[in-house]
Parts: C-alpha cells; structure tokens; sequence
C-alpha cells in the first residue's frame, strides 16, 4: 500500500487545504469506524459486516486504492455473501494495514513537512 498525497489533490483539484482537512477527520474518526466492524463481526450479522465494511472502504479509498480499502472491499463482499467464516481474518488484516497508514495520513493532515 502506498499513500500517495498527489492523487487525492488530483481529484481534489489541488486544494491541499481540503486534502489535510480530510486526512486529519479520516484520522480522527478511523477509531469509530474501525470499533464498527470490530462489533458488526462480532455479532455475526452478514448484513451489518456488509454495511460497515462498505461505508469504511469508501472513506478510505480516498486515500488509497490498495490496502486498507481492497481488504474492506474483501470483508463487504464476505458479508455480502455470507462467509461469516473469512470475516475475523479480514478484520485483522484491516486492522493491521490502518496502523500502517494512519501514521502517514496524520502527518499529513498536521501539515508536517517530512513524513520519516
């Protein structure tokens, strides 16, 4: 996965205000999002799973297409089909590609100049 800050202010029209803005809520809100589909897999309903994990994929595919949003669309279509089974192990890969890029988006939303 690779945070690329270019292709959201591509389709932002270089607004790298709104771009930060963006970044910085997605950063502040993840925790909700994610605590969402922790409790939709948990309680085991294949519609709920479907829900959150589709309303998550579209908040971070604005800032990525690969990861996190690939691994969401993974845990939509699961819920979609009902494989309640592939849905712990989808969460934790999720899980686990949000602390990657987290870091990166919260940087970039403070408006730091270097990422390392």
């Amino acid at each position: 996965m690779q945070w690329n800050p270019e292709a959201l202010l591509d389709r932002l029209g270089g607004d790298e205000e709104l771009a930060r803005q963006m970044a910085a809520l997605f950063v502040d809100e993840c925790p909700n999002m994610l605590d969402d589909v922790r409790r939709a897999v948990a309680g085991g309903s294949a519609d709920d799973i479907r829900r959150v994990a589709h309303a998550f994929k579209g908040s971070v595919a604005n800032f990525v297409a690969d990861g996190p949003a690939a691994i969401a669309l993974a845990l939509e279509h699961a819920g979609r089909d009902e494989r309640l089974a592939d849905a712990p192990a989808l969460l934790a890969r999720l899980e686990g590609a949000v602390a990657e890029l987290i870091p990166e988006l919260r940087i970039y939303g403070r408006g730091d100049l270097c990422a390392s």
